[in-house]
Protein backbone atom coordinates (compact mmCIF):
# COMPACT_ATOMS: atom_id res chain seq x y z
CA UNK A 1 0.00 0.00 0.00
CA UNK A 2 2.81 2.27 0.96
CA UNK A 3 3.80 2.06 -2.66
CA UNK A 4 0.90 2.41 -3.98
CA UNK A 5 -0.08 5.60 -2.80
CA UNK A 6 3.25 6.98 -2.83
CA UNK A 7 2.74 6.35 -6.46
CA UNK A 8 -0.46 8.41 -7.03
CA UNK A 9 0.66 10.91 -5.10
CA UNK A 10 3.81 11.19 -7.53
CA UNK A 11 1.55 10.90 -10.53
CA UNK A 12 -1.06 13.76 -9.10
CA UNK A 13 2.32 16.02 -8.46
CA UNK A 14 3.23 15.18 -12.62
CA UNK A 15 -0.60 16.54 -13.65
CA UNK A 16 0.46 20.04 -11.95
CA UNK A 17 3.85 19.89 -13.52
CA UNK A 18 2.22 19.20 -16.45
CA UNK A 19 -0.12 22.52 -16.41
CA UNK A 20 2.42 24.41 -15.50
CA UNK A 21 4.69 23.77 -18.84
CA UNK A 22 1.35 23.33 -20.90
CA UNK A 23 0.31 26.87 -19.03
CA UNK A 24 3.87 28.00 -20.50
CA UNK A 25 3.27 26.80 -23.76
CA UNK A 26 -0.76 28.21 -24.43
CA UNK A 27 -0.68 30.99 -22.30
CA UNK A 28 -4.00 30.01 -20.43
CA UNK A 29 -5.43 31.91 -18.00
CA UNK A 30 -6.18 30.78 -14.73
CA UNK A 31 -8.96 32.85 -13.72
CA UNK A 32 -11.03 31.12 -16.80
CA UNK A 33 -10.50 27.79 -16.04
CA UNK A 34 -10.98 27.95 -11.79
CA UNK A 35 -14.56 29.60 -12.96
CA UNK A 36 -14.96 26.34 -14.88
CA UNK A 37 -14.17 24.45 -11.45
CA UNK A 38 -16.42 26.29 -9.86
CA UNK A 39 -19.55 27.06 -11.42
CA UNK A 40 -19.66 23.95 -13.68
CA UNK A 41 -17.27 21.02 -12.83
CA UNK A 42 -17.46 21.14 -8.91
CA UNK A 43 -21.07 21.01 -8.87
CA UNK A 44 -21.49 18.48 -10.85
CA UNK A 45 -19.27 16.29 -9.00
CA UNK A 46 -21.14 16.88 -5.83
CA UNK A 47 -24.21 16.14 -7.21
CA UNK A 48 -23.15 13.01 -8.92
CA UNK A 49 -21.14 11.50 -5.65
CA UNK A 50 -24.24 12.40 -3.74
CA UNK A 51 -26.37 10.34 -5.94
CA UNK A 52 -24.03 7.52 -6.08
CA UNK A 53 -23.18 7.51 -3.00
CA UNK A 54 -23.15 3.58 -1.46
CA UNK A 55 -24.75 4.80 1.77
CA UNK A 56 -28.29 6.31 2.80
CA UNK A 57 -28.88 10.07 3.81
CA UNK A 58 -27.47 9.50 7.81
CA UNK A 59 -23.96 9.71 6.53
CA UNK A 60 -24.86 13.38 5.82
CA UNK A 61 -23.77 13.77 9.68
CA UNK A 62 -19.90 12.90 8.63
CA UNK A 63 -20.70 16.21 6.14
CA UNK A 64 -22.04 18.31 8.97
CA UNK A 65 -19.03 17.36 11.11
CA UNK A 66 -16.32 17.61 8.74
CA UNK A 67 -18.13 21.24 7.77
CA UNK A 68 -18.15 22.18 11.09
CA UNK A 69 -14.58 21.27 12.13
CA UNK A 70 -13.25 23.24 8.85
CA UNK A 71 -14.77 26.01 9.65
CA UNK A 72 -13.80 26.12 13.13
CA UNK A 73 -10.29 25.44 12.10
CA UNK A 74 -10.75 28.22 9.55
CA UNK A 75 -11.41 31.46 12.06
CA UNK A 76 -8.93 30.00 14.29
CA UNK A 77 -6.18 30.07 11.45
CA UNK A 78 -7.81 33.51 10.26
CA UNK A 79 -7.21 35.00 13.90
CA UNK A 80 -3.94 33.66 13.65
CA UNK A 81 -3.33 34.80 10.34
CA UNK A 82 -4.33 38.51 11.43
CA UNK A 83 -1.18 38.31 14.18
CA UNK A 84 0.99 36.87 11.14
CA UNK A 85 -0.09 39.79 8.63
CA UNK A 86 -1.94 42.82 8.50
CA UNK A 87 -3.24 42.52 5.18
CA UNK A 88 -5.45 40.24 3.43
CA UNK A 89 -3.12 37.27 3.27
CA UNK A 90 -4.66 36.55 6.80
CA UNK A 91 -7.84 35.95 4.77
CA UNK A 92 -6.08 33.77 2.47
CA UNK A 93 -4.43 31.69 5.00
CA UNK A 94 -7.48 31.25 7.07
CA UNK A 95 -9.74 29.92 4.38
CA UNK A 96 -6.33 27.42 3.64
CA UNK A 97 -6.44 26.58 7.55
CA UNK A 98 -10.07 25.19 7.39
CA UNK A 99 -9.28 22.92 4.24
CA UNK A 100 -7.18 20.21 2.43
CA UNK A 101 -7.04 18.69 -0.93
CA UNK A 102 -9.91 16.17 -0.07
CA UNK A 103 -11.21 16.55 -3.75
CA UNK A 104 -8.82 16.54 -6.28
CA UNK A 105 -6.05 14.48 -4.02
CA UNK A 106 -7.74 12.02 -1.52
CA UNK A 107 -10.68 11.12 -3.44
CA UNK A 108 -8.84 9.41 -6.27
CA UNK A 109 -6.13 7.40 -3.53
CA UNK A 110 -9.57 6.70 -1.61
CA UNK A 111 -11.38 4.90 -4.50
CA UNK A 112 -8.05 2.91 -4.75
CA UNK A 113 -7.44 1.72 -1.47
CA UNK A 114 -11.06 1.86 0.47
CA UNK A 115 -13.59 -0.24 0.81
CA UNK A 116 -17.28 0.54 -0.30
CA UNK A 117 -18.30 1.68 2.97
CA UNK A 118 -14.91 4.05 4.07
CA UNK A 119 -15.39 5.21 0.35
CA UNK A 120 -19.18 6.46 1.37
CA UNK A 121 -17.55 8.37 4.88
CA UNK A 122 -14.84 9.84 2.53
CA UNK A 123 -17.39 11.15 -0.12
CA UNK A 124 -19.40 12.42 2.40
CA UNK A 125 -16.97 14.16 4.80
CA UNK A 126 -15.29 15.71 1.09
CA UNK A 127 -18.96 17.10 0.21
CA UNK A 128 -18.90 18.69 3.95
CA UNK A 129 -15.43 20.22 3.13
CA UNK A 130 -16.87 21.32 -0.85
CA UNK A 131 -19.38 23.16 1.50
CA UNK A 132 -17.61 24.76 3.79
CA UNK A 133 -14.71 25.92 1.07
CA UNK A 134 -17.65 27.78 -1.23
CA UNK A 135 -19.58 29.51 1.67
CA UNK A 136 -17.51 30.00 5.01
CA UNK A 137 -14.13 29.59 3.14
CA UNK A 138 -15.56 31.36 0.15
CA UNK A 139 -16.70 34.15 2.76
CA UNK A 140 -13.64 34.62 4.84
CA UNK A 141 -11.37 34.85 1.17
CA UNK A 142 -13.62 37.34 0.18
CA UNK A 143 -13.65 39.35 2.73
CA UNK A 144 -9.75 40.38 2.09
CA UNK A 145 -11.46 42.90 -0.54
CA UNK A 146 -15.13 42.60 -1.05
CA UNK A 147 -17.82 43.62 1.96
CA UNK A 148 -20.00 41.46 3.76
CA UNK A 149 -22.95 42.04 1.43
CA UNK A 150 -21.30 41.26 -1.39
CA UNK A 151 -19.46 38.29 -0.37
CA UNK A 152 -22.93 37.23 0.75
CA UNK A 153 -24.26 37.71 -2.92
CA UNK A 154 -21.04 35.80 -4.34
CA UNK A 155 -21.82 33.16 -2.36
CA UNK A 156 -25.81 32.69 -2.92
CA UNK A 157 -24.47 32.85 -6.95
CA UNK A 158 -22.44 29.67 -6.16
CA UNK A 159 -23.94 26.65 -7.75
CA UNK A 160 -22.42 23.95 -5.79
CA UNK A 161 -24.58 24.93 -2.60
CA UNK A 162 -28.08 24.06 -5.10
CA UNK A 163 -26.28 21.27 -6.75
CA UNK A 164 -25.77 19.75 -2.80
CA UNK A 165 -29.53 20.01 -2.48
CA UNK A 166 -30.42 18.77 -5.54
CA UNK A 167 -28.37 15.62 -5.18
CA UNK A 168 -30.07 15.46 -1.07
CA UNK A 169 -33.40 15.79 -2.71
CA UNK A 170 -33.05 13.04 -5.82
CA UNK A 171 -31.65 10.43 -3.24
CA UNK A 172 -33.77 11.34 -0.62
CA UNK A 173 -36.50 10.58 -3.11
CA UNK A 174 -34.70 7.75 -4.71
CA UNK A 175 -35.38 9.24 -7.90
CA UNK A 176 -33.43 7.00 -10.19
CA UNK A 177 -31.69 9.35 -13.68
CA UNK A 178 -30.86 7.49 -17.17
CA UNK A 179 -27.90 5.13 -17.37
CA UNK A 180 -26.41 6.59 -19.75
CA UNK A 181 -26.48 10.36 -18.66
CA UNK A 182 -25.36 9.00 -15.22
CA UNK A 183 -22.18 7.60 -17.60
CA UNK A 184 -21.56 11.15 -18.74
CA UNK A 185 -21.96 13.35 -15.60
CA UNK A 186 -19.37 10.75 -14.38
CA UNK A 187 -16.70 12.15 -16.76
CA UNK A 188 -17.23 15.18 -14.74
CA UNK A 189 -15.20 13.47 -11.80
CA UNK A 190 -11.82 13.05 -13.83
CA UNK A 191 -11.70 16.16 -15.06
CA UNK A 192 -12.32 17.10 -11.83
CA UNK A 193 -9.09 15.74 -9.98
CA UNK A 194 -6.47 16.92 -13.47
CA UNK A 195 -8.22 20.33 -14.03
CA UNK A 196 -7.93 20.90 -9.94
CA UNK A 197 -4.22 19.75 -9.36
CA UNK A 198 -2.89 21.52 -13.57
CA UNK A 199 -4.78 25.25 -12.19
CA UNK A 200 -1.95 24.83 -9.37
CA UNK A 201 0.91 24.58 -12.28
CA UNK A 202 -1.03 27.64 -14.60
CA UNK A 203 -1.20 29.64 -12.09
CA UNK A 204 2.45 29.29 -11.56
CA UNK A 205 3.23 29.37 -15.26
CA UNK A 206 1.30 32.92 -15.63
CA UNK A 207 4.14 34.83 -13.80
CA UNK A 208 7.03 35.80 -15.69
CA UNK A 209 8.85 36.07 -12.16
CA UNK A 210 7.29 34.57 -9.02
CA UNK A 211 8.07 36.92 -6.04
CA UNK A 212 8.14 33.71 -3.59
CA UNK A 213 6.88 34.93 0.01
CA UNK A 214 8.30 32.31 1.93
CA UNK A 215 6.61 33.48 5.33
CA UNK A 216 3.51 32.44 3.99
CA UNK A 217 4.32 29.51 2.93
CA UNK A 218 5.97 28.31 6.37
CA UNK A 219 3.38 28.69 7.35
CA UNK A 220 0.89 27.41 5.84
CA UNK A 221 2.83 24.03 5.55
CA UNK A 222 3.16 24.27 9.32
CA UNK A 223 -0.39 24.54 10.10
CA UNK A 224 -1.19 22.10 6.81
CA UNK A 225 1.60 19.21 8.23
CA UNK A 226 2.14 19.56 11.29
CA UNK A 227 -0.18 20.97 13.20
CA UNK A 228 -3.81 20.48 12.13
CA UNK A 229 -3.23 16.86 11.51
CA UNK A 230 -1.79 16.72 15.16
CA UNK A 231 -4.80 18.32 16.31
CA UNK A 232 -6.86 16.11 13.76
CA UNK A 233 -5.59 13.12 15.02
CA UNK A 234 -5.04 13.97 18.82
CA UNK A 235 -9.09 14.48 18.90
CA UNK A 236 -10.09 11.56 17.09
CA UNK A 237 -7.88 9.08 18.30
CA UNK A 238 -7.75 10.27 22.22
CA UNK A 239 -10.85 12.29 22.84
CA UNK A 240 -13.41 11.16 20.89
CA UNK A 241 -14.13 7.26 20.36
CA UNK A 242 -14.20 6.30 16.59
CA UNK A 243 -13.98 2.94 14.63
CA UNK A 244 -11.18 2.23 13.29
CA UNK A 245 -12.22 1.93 9.41
CA UNK A 246 -13.41 5.53 10.10
CA UNK A 247 -9.87 6.56 11.97
CA UNK A 248 -7.78 5.31 8.90
CA UNK A 249 -10.38 7.78 6.40
CA UNK A 250 -9.94 10.67 8.61
CA UNK A 251 -5.97 10.19 8.79
CA UNK A 252 -6.16 10.46 4.74
CA UNK A 253 -8.25 13.60 5.19
CA UNK A 254 -5.88 15.09 7.98
CA UNK A 255 -2.57 14.18 5.75
CA UNK A 256 -3.52 15.32 2.49
CA UNK A 257 -1.72 18.69 1.26
CA UNK A 258 -2.75 22.31 0.97
CA UNK A 259 -6.49 22.42 -0.93
CA UNK A 260 -6.09 22.66 -4.76
CA UNK A 261 -9.55 25.13 -4.44
CA UNK A 262 -7.13 27.58 -2.35
CA UNK A 263 -5.51 28.41 -5.83
CA UNK A 264 -8.84 28.19 -7.54
CA UNK A 265 -10.73 31.01 -4.70
CA UNK A 266 -8.01 33.00 -4.80
CA UNK A 267 -7.41 33.17 -8.77
CA UNK A 268 -11.18 33.67 -8.79
CA UNK A 269 -11.25 36.43 -6.18
CA UNK A 270 -7.90 37.72 -7.81
CA UNK A 271 -6.16 37.45 -4.10
CA UNK A 272 -2.95 36.54 -4.64
CA UNK A 273 -3.08 34.11 -6.38
CA UNK A 274 0.64 33.14 -7.03
CA UNK A 275 1.26 32.78 -3.64
CA UNK A 276 -1.13 30.29 -3.28
CA UNK A 277 0.27 27.93 -5.98
CA UNK A 278 3.51 28.15 -4.92
CA UNK A 279 2.43 27.34 -1.07
CA UNK A 280 0.19 24.19 -2.60
CA UNK A 281 2.86 23.64 -4.80
CA UNK A 282 5.64 22.92 -1.99
CA UNK A 283 2.78 21.11 0.18
CA UNK A 284 2.10 18.45 -2.44
CA UNK A 285 5.36 18.18 -3.03
CA UNK A 286 5.96 17.61 0.54
CA UNK A 287 2.95 15.12 0.63
CA UNK A 288 5.46 12.51 -1.68
CA UNK A 289 6.67 12.24 2.17
CA UNK A 290 4.23 12.59 4.74
CA UNK A 291 0.77 11.16 3.44
CA UNK A 292 2.50 7.73 2.72
CA UNK A 293 4.21 7.64 6.16
CA UNK A 294 0.63 9.20 8.14
CA UNK A 295 -1.41 6.15 6.65
CA UNK A 296 1.45 3.43 7.57
CA UNK A 297 2.09 5.20 11.20
CA UNK A 298 -1.46 5.58 11.82
CA UNK A 299 -2.40 2.15 10.13
CA UNK A 300 0.24 0.26 12.69
CA UNK A 301 -1.24 2.23 15.67
CA UNK A 302 -4.99 1.42 15.34
CA UNK A 303 -4.06 -2.03 14.17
Amino acid sequence: MFFEITLRVLLLIFITLLGFFIGKKLDLKTKDISSLLIYIISPVVIFISIIQSPSNLTYFSYSIASFLIASLSAFIAFSIGKKLWDCNKANLFGFAGGTGNTGYFALPIAFAIFNPNQIAITIFIIIGINLYEFTVGYFITAKGHLTTKECLIKITKLPIIYSAILGVFFKGSDIILNSILISTLENFKGAYSILGMMVIGITLSSFNKIEIDWKFSFFSILWKHIIYPTAGISLFYYIIAVPNDLLVVIALMLATPMAGNVVVIASNLNLHPEKAAFSVMLSTILSVITVPISLAVFGKIIN
